[in-house]
């Protein structure tokens, strides 16, 4: 369906043969040494411990020139924001009748793979996109009809006041991993080059130090960046506009907001952790259209953090509980509370 991003596939060797010893595992009283693919076993006091005190860097493995294709833009992230921001200039290009080049690329072996979040979407953006999105199949198909928060205890649902900023009136329950499949699709059929299953490994900087575009992950390197058998170079993709929509926490993203200082001291983000699951239901348990959010148990109160119930299509509900990553207890652990 997507084209593969060329020089990147190649195949994977299933195990390397050490040539000396690299690595030492401790097993009661005997240290076990790797070499040449076999063991060397050595006695040792038990309350010896040997570690490797060689730092083994990207350096190590030989360089080659990796190939590069040029692009008008280059968008790293292959979800709803890097596809919609393809979709748009795609778009925009057409009404000007003029020729653009896009690449989106995305490390998930395909797109939609790495979306997880059961959402409740405004439509007002996809409609911008596409006014007809119905006409054209978008996997939208449960409306929300009805807002509830509730405080919970143990063994109580307690109902409050609904927040009018949460009202969901004329939104959609939907799967986002389904919304962003169906929006890889359109930008397909409008030209844009997908490359999924394809991690952007590092920035690419011109010498003025603007950012010149990316390059990919290099295959067939071993854990001690050893150039294997398979080994087959990265690519380097260069755009005049390199957009990177990685997600709230971005590898690449967190380096240049380093580099060039976007964030100033003390401008900081709120993260949390969140767990979702989706349930089959009994259908006379069924409600769709219902969204539920709730605060308190199994939080206590100095933990931030709440959960949702959005009941979707087909008897399905997605339900999780989010968590802000400054709780105080270091035992606290979000599966298990949601699992609670």
């Amino acid at each position: 369906m997507y084209r593969a991003a060329p020089a990147v596939f190649g195949k994977r060797a299933i195990r390397t043969v050490l040539s000396k010893p690299t690595s030492v595992r401790s097993r009661s009283k005997y240290v076990y040494v790797a070499t040449n693919s076999q063991y060397a076993v050595q006695r040792v006091p038990q309350s010896v411990r040997t570690f490797s005190t060689t730092r083994i860097t990207q350096e190590d493995v030989a360089s080659e020139p990796r190939d590069v294709m040029e692009y008008d833009v280059v968008i790293i992230g292959g979800g709803p924001a890097g596809l919609a921001a393809g979709i748009r200039l795609k778009q925009q290009a057409a009404k000007e009748d003029k020729e653009i080049n896009v690449v989106v690329i995305e490390k998930g072996g395909e797109i939609g793979a790495h979306t997880l979040s059961g959402a409740c979407i405004e439509v007002g953006p996809l409609e911008e996109l596409f006014p007809d999105w119905k006409a054209q199949g978008a996997p939208l198909n449960q409306p929300a009809l009805h807002d509830q928060m509730k405080y919970l205890t143990k063994n109580y649902a307690l109902p409050m006041p609904h927040p009018p900023q949460m009202s969901n009136k004329g939104n959609y329950i939907v799967s986002l991993s389904n919304v962003v499949k169906w929006l890889g699709e359109k930008a397909e059929e409008l030209g844009v080059d997908i490359f999924p299953g394809t991690a952007a490994s590092e920035i690419i900087y011109a010498d003025d130090g603007s950012v010149r575009g990316i390059a990919t992950n290099d295959a067939g390197v071993s854990k001690e960046f050893k150039q294997k058998a398979s080994y087959t170079p990265g690519i380097e993709l260069h755009g005049k506009v390199t957009l990177f929509a990685e997600g709230c926490h971005g590898s690449l993203t967190k380096g240049l907001i380093n580099k060039l200082k976007l964030r100033k001291e003390g401008q900081f983000q709120t993260y949390g952790l969140g767990i979702k699951e989706v349930w089959e239901v009994d259908p006379e348990k069924h409600s769709p259209g219902d969204i539920v959010h709730t605060m308190g148990y199994p939080l206590d109160y100095k933990t931030y953090g709440g959960g949702f119930i959005y009941h979707m299509e087909d008897n399905k509900v997605s339900l999780g509980l989010v968590v802000g990553l400054d709780y105080q207890n270091p035992y606290l652990s979000p599966y298990k509370e949601f699992q609670r």
